[in-house]
């Protein structure tokens, strides 16, 4: 399994996510819109999910040449 732009991706908007959580936590105008923090996060770790699934079916499902 390797890395691919989706699981990138992932990565990145689940961190930005999560960094945008603990903003929240800490600063009353980031913790009105604590919701949309959270479905960030959950947009990344569905873009991780698919990042990984895509990475797995491409391993499995790869074209194969013969070199004659």
């Amino acid at each position: 399994m390797g890395f691919n732009a989706e699981i990138i991706a992932g990565i990145a908007i689940l961190g930005m996510g999560i960094i945008f959580i603990f903003a929240g936590e800490i600063n009353s105008t980031w913790g009105e819109i604590m919701l949309a923090h959270y479905i960030i996060a959950a947009l990344g770790a569905a873009v991780l999910g698919l990042g990984i699934w895509t990475s797995r079916y491409e391993a499995k499902h790869s074209l194969r040449t013969h070199h004659h």
